[in-house]
């Protein structure tokens, strides 16, 4: 949501665009975050100016999305990978655990818009010791329905009644956790691309970031760690998403539960990439990066193909999210030799 342009008004207190926090900075993070985070920024051109200035195509995005009436987790908390395109939260007195796609800051100079916390205290940032819920006018970290943003005398419903979390501290007062913005006229309040799409906050499915504010909210200072490395588990294993798909980790096919999905594994590796076998097309899932049929490099038969994802700006121009293990190849060839593209293809 919120972008580089965001930090001109934290004064003293800076981000660089290697993430590090410069500048003179308030002691007390939550009194700066009052004091500086009272207003919104651009959020790019996310509908025509004529669509939304058009009450019409509006409809359901100024509704309220309901709520889950679940138990508020003991003791939260949440850590967001960048390169991993994931939000854990788990509950630190134990039960629940819970991994969800995101959409984090565009990709800038080959970092994401998005503050990791490594230098904050503890490492961490956190939502807010106030867990008061404010409503859309107000100002507040716990939105339990936020509908409007103004931009240069344009309100449009881009939150569409879906919650919102503010994270606490400079210069996070200008970033949060919130839902899509894509097609947000939809009835559920609408789609999450799982790539480098905001302006700094973090994007969630509508169906996601409704469970997660449903956990948190009334928790106070829970704590939110942003690193830009994959997260791992004590094994040394990805954490991600339970639904894998084409160019997810993986140490075994059973990982890469989708049709026809097989782990790819480099020789003298342990872990290697999900991918499914094609000739000349591939499948493609709403919301990934779209994907394309490659040369297999360990078949001898030239119209064997595995299927890798396309490189882009908005899922990894140069293939960096997904480490070693897909390397960047410029204009590869299908196999049938239809068509060319860059992709994200195994190392070898």
């Amino acid at each position: 949501m919120y972008g580089m342009g965001d930090f001109k008004r934290f004064g003293a207190c800076a981000l660089t665009a290697m993430g590090l926090l410069v500048g003179g900075c308030t002691a007390d993070d939550e009194t700066y975050s009052e004091s500086n985070g009272t207003d919104d920024v651009d959020l790019g051109e996310v509908v025509s100016e004529e669509t939304a200035r058009d009450p019409r195509t509006w409809q359901n995005a100024l509704q309220c999305k309901p709520i889950p009436d679940v138990t508020a987790l003991t003791r939260p908390e949440i850590i967001i990978s960048l390169d991993g395109l994931t939000l854990h939260l788990r509950d630190r007195a134990g039960g629940y655990d819970r991994v969800f796609p995101i959409g984090p800051g565009a990709l800038e100079n080959g970092r994401s818009l998005t503050p990791t916390s490594d230098t904050a205290p503890n490492g961490v940032f956190y939502t807010g010791t106030n867990t008061t819920e404010s409503a859309d006018s107000g100002w507040s970290y716990y939105y339990p329905c936020r509908i409007w943003h103004d931009d240069r005398g344009v309100r449009t419903p881009v939150f569409a009644g879906l919650p919102f979390i503010r994270l606490a501290g400079p210069p996070t007062a200008g970033y949060g956790i919130h839902g899509p913005i894509d097609n947000f006229t939809a009835p559920n309040g609408g789609n999450l691309r799982r790539g480098f799409v905001s302006h700094g906050c973090t994007r969630m499915s509508a169906d996601d970031i409704v469970e997660v504010f449903a956990r948190v909210r009334g928790r106070a200072r829970t704590p939110v760690k942003i690193q830009q490395a994959v997260e791992r588990a004590n094994d040394g294993s990805a954490i991600d998403i339970p639904q894998r798909w084409v160019g997810a980790e993986c140490a075994a096919s059973s990982d890469c539960n989708f049709t026809n999905g097989v782990c790819r594994i480099p020789a003298g590796q342990i872990r290697g990439t999900c991918t499914l076998p094609c000739t000349a097309s591939c499948p493609d899932r709403v919301g990934e990066a779209t994907t394309f049929c490659a040369p297999d490099p360990a078949s001898t038969t030239m119209s064997a193909g595995i299927c890798v994802p396309t490189a882009s700006p908005t899922f990894n121009r140069t293939c960096d999210r997904y480490g070693a293990r897909l390397t960047l190849g410029r204009g590869v060839q299908r196999p049938d030799r239809s068509a060319r593209a860059d992709v994200c293809r195994p190392a070898t």
